[in-house]
C-alpha cells in the first residue's frame, strides 16, 4: 500500500510518502502563510525522493486539524483535489491524534496554539490496540482548559510552550508540530479498519468557530426603521 500524506494544520507544513508500511520519504516547510503555494512543492519533492509518481498512490491522508484556519483547509483542499483526479481514497486524520502518535507516554495531552490567547487540545491513552480517545480536541484560554486534563497526562505541543505558566510542556519543542508521516501511518489504520472517508463530505476539524461571518440578511424590523 502507498499511501501520501499531507499535513498543512500548523506553521510547519509537511508531505509524507509511506510504502508498505515504511517511510520512503517525508519533507518538511515552514508555511506560514504560504501554504497553497508549498504544499505542491512539498508533494513534488516527495515524490521525486521516494522515486513514486502519483499514478501509483493507492491512498491519501490529510491532517485535518484542529489547527490554522487556512492552513488545515489548503491542506484538505489539495488531498482531496488528489484523491479525485486519481480516483483513490481518502482518509481524514486529526492533528492532535497525529501529534500524539509520534509522542513518548501512555497518557498524552496534545495542545496547539490556537492563537487569540486560545489552545487546542486534546487527550489520548495508548494501549496495545493503538490511541484511545480520552478528551475530544476542545479549545479554550489554557487556565480554563488546564483542570479538564487528567493527573499524570503527558503535555506538549506548541499551545503548551506559548503559555507555561498555565501549562507547562513536558516534552520537547521536537514534538511541538505534526509530521505527515504519523498522519501517514494512523490513516492507513483507520483505513484498514474503517475503509476511507467520504471525498465529497469530508471537512476540516475546526473546533473553534470561523473568525469570518457571512453577513446576516436584514429582519424585517430593521428594514423598516
Amino acid at each position: 500500500m502507498r499511501v501520501l500524506a499531507i499535513d498543512t494544520s500548523t506553521e510547519l507544513g509537511s508531505v509524507a510518502l509511506l510504502v508498505d508500511g515504511h517511510l520512503k520519504a517525508e519533507v518538511a516547510a515552514r508555511v506560514r502563510a504560504r501554504h497553497g503555494e508549498t504544499v505542491f512543492r512539498l508533494l513534488e519533492q516527495a515524490l521525486a525522493h521516494a522515486g513514486l509518481a502519483k499514478t501509483e498512490l493507492d491512498l491519501i491522508a490529510s491532517g485535518v486539524g484542529p489547527g490554522s484556519f487556512t492552513g488545515t483547509r489548503v491542506g484538505l483542499a489539495a488531498a482531496k483535489g488528489l484523491a479525485v483526479a486519481l480516483d483513490v481514497p481518502i482518509v481524514g486524520v486529526p492533528t492532535l491524534r497525529a501529534l500524539a502518535r509520534a509522542a513518548p507516554g501512555a497518557l498524552l495531552a496534545p495542545a496547539v496554539d490556537a492563537h487569540k490567547g486560545e489552545v487546542f487540545v486534546a487527550v489520548y491513552e495508548r494501549t496495545g490496540a493503538g490511541l484511545v480517545q480520552k478528551l475530544a480536541p476542545i479549545h479554550g484560554l489554557p487556565g480554563d482548559v488546564a483542570p479538564k486534563l487528567p493527573a499524570g497526562a503527558v503535555l506538549f505541543g506548541s499551545g503548551a510552550r506559548k503559555y507555561p505558566a498555565a501549562l507547562p510542556p513536558a516534552l520537547p519543542p521536537l514534538f511541538d508540530a505534526p509530521r505527515a508521516s504519523f498522519v501517514a501511518l494512523e490513516g492507513l489504520e483507520r483505513f484498514e479498519a474503517q475503509g476511507p472517508d467520504d471525498r465529497s463530505t469530508l471537512e476540516p476539524l475546526y473546533v473553534r468557530g470561523a473568525d469570518a461571518k457571512l453577513p446576516q440578511p436584514a429582519s424585517d424590523e430593521s428594514k423598516r426603521s
